[in-house]
């Protein structure tokens, strides 16, 4: 009897730890713009680990966040349904933090990063469309957001070696 106790208590924290995560403490219960919120975390969160650690511990902690994500969201769907609810926003906040690797850390680029991955998170352009229909489990509800957080970072991209291009202080305050 003690064993299944156990075994029942295990499973509960597993999900309230995929729970938490998934909604990132429960902030996707919040707002009737939950995927925003989860991007202005990320954002905000990125931001502060960019100024406070080298960029290769920013690309670690990156990476083990992704896993968790990918472990937390499965876990959470396998209790309330293999669709990607609106409370979900651990997605939003990984693929806010893919444009943060490829820009300056100040005001205009952080801004541009923001607009643009909203822009290509809530549009779904291709390929990011066909995920989303495709898959509505863990894969589809992270490769989304991931695929929208590499179009806008293709976009910076293309907007810094244009600006590198026309002004000499490497910055896009060409848009200022």
């Amino acid at each position: 009897m003690q064993l299944l106790k156990n075994i029942i208590m295990i499973i509960n924290y597993k999900y309230f730890f995929a729970k938490n995560i998934s909604t990132i403490f429960s902030l996707g219960y919040l707002s009737k713009m939950p995927g925003t919120l989860g991007s202005i975390v990320g954002l905000i969160i990125g931001v502060i680990l960019l100024k406070n650690f080298s960029f290769e511990v920013f690309i670690y902690i990156f990476l083990i966040l992704l896993l968790i994500s990918f472990f937390a969201v499965n876990e959470f769907q396998k209790k309330n349904g293999y669709i990607d609810k609106s409370e979900i926003i651990i997605d939003e906040f990984i693929g806010q933090l893919i444009p943060l690797i490829f820009i300056n850390i100040n005001f205009v680029e952080i801004i541009l990063s923001f607009i643009l991955f909203r822009f290509f998170d809530i549009f779904k352009i291709f390929p990011a469309n066909f995920i989303d229909k495709k898959f509505s489990n863990f894969f589809g509800v992270m490769f989304d957001d991931i695929i929208a957080g590499i179009q806008s970072s293709i976009v910076i991209n293309r907007l810094l070696i244009w600006t590198f291009t026309n002004n000499s202080d490497n910055s896009l305050s060409i848009f200022i």
